[in-house]
């Protein structure tokens, strides 16, 4: 990415780079290519993240369209979710000869099979364009020391939320709360990175170590979520209460691994953002 002047012109240009990749992708994701929903999905997130953390103070989107672009980022969830899931159950360390387990694979593939029905290509291509269009930073023109005081404050929401997490012992109030750090330490990256254009070194250490965190609670917040839905799931024809608890032990094992990896990148706080504000 080429080099900014200001914060704004280095969000802008970052934003519009994410956005052009959404469309690029959205035709094939619209015919079920996993990779493109992934991508697709992620490029838009991004977007969303930067557009919350700086645009409520700094510059607006219309609600409307908001709402569009959110409804395209669960569109391509509902078929991503599952896929991910049926990836972690599909493999170790969860093990591959219990009985149930074609009924719950069936299970997850249908909904998977659900979420790309309702993609409707046309609809989601006029709806990606629509929140595409609404979400360009036009002129954007706002003052330096702004965008770092909202960056700054994101990365104090999220040192307090790993400080909380300490008083948290395995269980599912811990996950629900690095569930939450997730979300703000993926906010957090993005808001960082799209500042890379204008000031790399401060920006780039801030989203080094907010992503290293996010992708080892995203470990973790796949074994929860496949938890719950193993509970869910006795509910399913074909499944026995036997399996599912045998498969939630080994489940368990996975996910109390990731916390540990999880606490040894979160030992130490992420280096405080230090930005121009000139």
């Amino acid at each position: 990415m080429d080099t900014a002047t200001s914060a704004a012109a280095a969000i802008g240009g970052y934003v519009d780079h994410y956005l052009d990749k959404l469309l690029e992708l959205i035709p094939a994701a619209a015919s079920g290519d996993v990779e493109a929903i992934h991508d697709a999905r992620a490029a838009l997130r991004r977007v969303l993240s930067v557009h919350r953390g700086y645009g409520k103070s700094l510059f607006k989107a219309k609600g409307s369209r908001l709402k569009e672009a959110r409804a395209v980022v669960r569109h391509l969830g509902a078929v991503r979710d599952p896929q991910v899931a049926l990836g972690r159950l599909s493999q170790p360390p969860l093990p591959q000869d219990v009985a149930s387990l074609p009924a719950l694979r069936r299970a997850l593939e249908d909904r998977a099979d659900e979420g790309l029905a309702r993609l409707h290509p046309k609809k989601l291509r006029r709806r990606a364009e629509g929140a595409a269009g609404a979400l360009r930073l036009r002129d954007a023109d706002f003052p330096n020391g702004a965008v770092a005081e909202l960056l700054r404050q994101q990365w104090e929401l999220c040192e307090r939320l790993r400080l909380e997490a300490q008083a948290y012992s395995a269980g599912a109030a811990r996950w629900t709360h690095l569930h939450a750090e997730r979300k703000a330490l993926k906010r957090l990256r993005y808001m960082a990175e799209s500042l890379q254009a204008w000031a790399s070194d401060g920006s780039a250490r801030v989203a080094a170590g907010a992503e290293q965190r996010q992708e080892a609670l995203g470990a973790l917040n796949d074994c929860w979520q496949l938890e719950l839905w193993l509970v869910g799931a006795l509910r399913l024809k074909g499944v026995s209460e036997d399996d599912v608890v045998r498969l939630l032990g080994a489940e368990d094992g996975a996910l109390s691994a990731c916390d540990g990896d999880y606490r040894a990148v979160a030992a130490e706080p992420i280096r405080r953002p230090e930005l121009p504000t000139a």
